[in-house]
């Protein structure tokens, strides 16, 4: 039965807003950074710190053992005798510990693979760099980010993400001033990253730790088996991420990855828009799912209207947007429209596959994952020999709507946050439109405006509904 009682609009919006600021904060960071890195840098070394960047995500999520996601369900329901500063310590703890023990072993037995696998470099110093990013970034974004989203401190939270940019970007274009290589843009990398979280381990180590309970295990069964259960799904969508990269710098080469890697500024642009909501929405989704039933069916239309909106705009300006990029860089215009499709998806799937979590059924997340990944092994393997680095997109986009099928579907079972399943499918081939048309005319302005106008106005149709309650709520809003 759906529930009838709403959050107020107004505190939702102002939730959303308070954790967007670090996004365009971020994005600001990020348009300057781009600016000068793809100047500064070839596109070999801009494509390792891609690979760098996505391994370390990878490895996050091997060593935080699914406990990152497992503090986020208890956040509100914790287990009876502990507090949440109790939970936070004792789970970050087992996962400090987890990647400690993987590091040794990774440093005395594997480094030189390792790194050679991930970077055709046979280096203990890269494999000693890419574990310490690992266990900064883990920190600071998996558990103590975390602790700020759920606990709503929006402030903290803020001052956090964007001092994560500012260490990070800054550190890497220092590394010009030093010297353009490889190595020395890694290890800056990495210098940031473990400063920023040495800092804020001292500076938070009272308000967000409590030691009481270290060790103890009683009544946190249930927290376990969740961690468990989620821990696969994480890394199978960390390693989803991971592949694509991966395989371009080996079926092709790291310069290749670096000029797909550019079109990630306009990824961040769109990260600037959605990631206050997708911070706010979890929390949101675990407090309010039994009584903003109905409002949280709304939202998954709103962000339908909000995912092709965008898009449609970023491909009007793509001439102007694309003057911020290197000329060695410049070839990723023929797909950026495609590359954007899947964390658009990935967006708007927060609204339609919460069920699988409320019910607890994370080996359903697990499958589904594991069957997208296969999937786009095999299709970046051919598409890529077939295409070159446009098969890349095309297969990141095809594994990507697989995802976000399948992922719905699962959900909807346990939860239904779809008003209309029509307009969903419609919403979908409507992006997957707009994709494809900015590779067919992307040589051919008036023909792309054309196809957006025309995909824009079929919108319009498709969801006149929910276009009609946003018009009803800004004329009510004007006549008070």
């Amino acid at each position: 039965m759906i529930g009838k009682k709403n959050v107020s609009a107004n505190a939702f919006i102002s939730s959303i807003a308070k954790f967007s600021i670090s996004s365009w904060t971020s994005l600001f960071i990020g348009f300057l950074s781009v600016v000068i890195t793809t100047r500064l840098f070839s596109p070999e070394v801009c494509g390792t710190l891609n690979l760098f960047n996505t391994a370390s995500a990878v490895l996050v999520s091997i060593a935080t053992l699914g406990l990152d996601t497992a503090f986020a369900r208890f956040f509100f329901e914790p287990p009876k005798g502990w507090n949440i500063r109790e939970l936070f310590t004792q789970c970050l703890l087992i996962a400090v510990g987890f990647l400690l023990i993987l590091s040794c072993v990774s440093l005395f037995f594997f480094a030189t693979d390792i790194s050679y696998v991930l970077f055709q470099r046979a280096s203990f110093f890269l494999t000693a760099l890419l574990l310490s990013n690992t266990l900064s970034s883990m920190i600071l974004t998996n558990f103590l980010a975390q602790f700020y989203r759920y606990s709503n401190d929006s402030y903290r939270y803020t001052i956090q993400q964007v001092l994560m940019q500012l260490f990070s970007r800054l550190f890497v274009i220092s590394a010009a001033l030093v010297e353009p290589t490889v190595e020395m843009v890694l290890l800056f990398n990495t210098i940031g990253v473990v400063l920023l979280a040495i800092v804020y381990l001292w500076l938070q180590r009272k308000d967000v730790f409590s030691w009481s309970k270290c060790g103890h295990t009683e009544n946190l069964k249930e927290v376990y088996l969740f961690a468990l259960y989620s821990w696969p799904s994480g890394l199978a969508m960390q390693a989803a991420s991971f592949i694509l990269p991966y395989m371009i710098a080996t079926l092709l080469d790291a310069a290749s990855l670096g000029i797909y890697a550019s079109a990630g500024f306009f990824i961040s642009a769109f990260n600037a828009l959605q990631g206050g909501f997708r911070t706010y929405w979890a929390a949101f989704m675990y407090e309010h799912y039994q009584d903003a039933q109905d409002q949280i069916c709304r939202i998954h239309s709103y962000v339908a209207i909000c995912c092709i909106i965008l898009l449609a705009g970023l491909l009007l300006f793509q001439n102007v947007l694309y003057l911020l990029i290197g000329a060695a860089f410049q070839g990723s215009r023929l797909f950026f429209a495609l590359i954007l499709i899947p964390p658009l998806l990935a967006l708007w799937e927060q609204t339609t596959c919460y069920g699988i979590a409320l019910a607890k059924k994370n080996q359903q997340s697990l499958f589904i994952y594991v069957i997208t990944i296969v999937l786009n092994l095999i299709f970046c393997y051919f598409f890529i020999h077939w295409w070159g680095l446009i098969g890349a997109a095309v297969a990141t986009v095809v594994s990507g709507t697989i995802r976000f099928v399948l992922l719905s579907w699962r959900g909807q079972i346990y939860y239904h946050s779809i008003r209309s399943v029509w307009e969903t499918i419609a919403g979908v081939c409507l992006l997957l439109a707009m994709g494809v048309s900015n590779t067919v005319f992307y040589e051919q302005y008036w023909m792309e405006l054309v196809a957006v106008s025309v995909i824009l106005i079929l919108t319009a149709v498709a969801y006149r509904r929910p276009l009609g309650e946003c018009a009803g709520v800004i004329r009510s809003r004007i006549c008070r």
